[in-house]
């Protein structure tokens, strides 16, 4: 019931409280680049499998209530982050509570899972905050440290993340499941704490179709009175394509489509909202999407699949995602 007051209130007041939190320090571009937690390029290495620890601290995060509704990481290398699976939780720690070389001691029965995906892809951007794509939002009680759980397995990622001189917990190994203890040491991943802030984030890949693999990228702002665009390349000239969107990307998503015919084709997302586009002659188009003012705390997700009767026995190929959080 708490929690539930704690939201309702917060989203009365959002417009005061939006804010973005980079810890130690907002630049994305320096600190020694890290392949903990997001993996390794070489899908061999003993680095594919982690679980890790950081801590964020009252002081970094304001010292006030607020809803955590993003985090964002800093890569070194422009690419595709790709899991098998990828879990991050999120918990309150008293400042007091030293951290353990025990995971679970770290946290407790109030842990919040705000990420947990399967066959999950991550497209990132170098040296540039990357909004990882949370599922839900945790409640910060604007007291506590808060620590923040990731744990991945089958990674393959771009060559490290900017790291600082911040405390972590940590293990890695070629297989799984995680040891419950750690290691200890002080070079975490640079992190951005977001607090209904408008984000986007790139997610999955598309599939090979007659004009090349249909791209989606995203432009504009997710900030309420602004409008976030859904961008299309290599669909057909002169084509067709149907834009959707849906409220969730957990399962049974991602959906391979082999059982209508277009295999290595996915579909990310529920089918709730859609609409048809006519593509321009190099089969590019744009969906435009205005986001109201007061809308702030609203996810949703953003699909195209493409109209291409000779790709596969089903006449379409899909591309990759969008993921949008509304906020200030």
């Amino acid at each position: 019931m708490l929690s539930i007051r704690l939201l309702t209130a917060l989203l009365c007041v959002a417009p005061a409280l939006a804010q973005n939190y980079y810890i130690p320090n907002i630049d994305p571009t320096t600190g020694t680049c890290n392949v903990i937690p997001f993996g390794d390029p070489s899908v061999t290495s003993t680095w594919s499998n982690q679980k890790y620890q950081t801590r964020c601290t009252v002081a970094d995060l304001g010292g006030l209530p607020n809803l955590i509704t993003g985090l964002g990481f800093a890569p070194c290398s422009t690419g595709p982050a790709h899991y098998a699976t990828l879990e991050i939780v999120i918990d309150h720690i008293p400042p007091a509570q030293a951290f353990v070389t025990t995971f679970a001691s770290n946290l407790t029965a109030g842990a919040v899972t705000v990420l947990n995906a399967t066959n999950y892809t991550w497209n990132t951007t170098a040296n540039a905050w990357n909004e990882i794509g949370l599922q839900t939002f945790f409640v910060y009680n604007g007291v506590d440290d808060i620590v923040v759980q990731i744990t991945t397995s089958g990674a393959t990622a771009p060559a490290g993340y900017h790291r600082d001189i911040r405390q972590r917990l940590y293990w890695v190994s070629a297989v799984g499941p995680p040891a419950p203890t750690g290691t200890l040491g002080n070079a975490a991943g640079k992190i951005e704490v977001s607090m209904l802030t408008g984000k986007t984030s790139s997610h999955g890949v598309g599939c090979l179709g007659s004009n090349g693999i249909p791209t989606l990228n995203m432009s504009g702002s997710a900030v309420v009175g602004n409008t976030v665009a859904f961008n299309l390349t290599n669909g057909l000239p002169i084509g067709v394509a149907l834009f959707f969107a849906g409220f969730t990307n957990g399962a049974p998503f991602p959906l391979e489509l082999s059982f209508l015919g277009a295999p290595n084709c996915y579909m990310f997302t529920d089918l709730s909202v859609s609409a048809a586009l006519v593509l321009d002659p190099v089969g590019s188009g744009s969906f435009p999407v205005p986001i109201p003012i007061g809308l702030v705390g609203f996810r949703f997700y953003g699909q195209f699949a493409v109209l291409d009767l000779l790709a596969n026995p089903f006449g379409f190929t899909t591309s990759g995602y969008g993921h949008v959080h509304t906020g200030n």
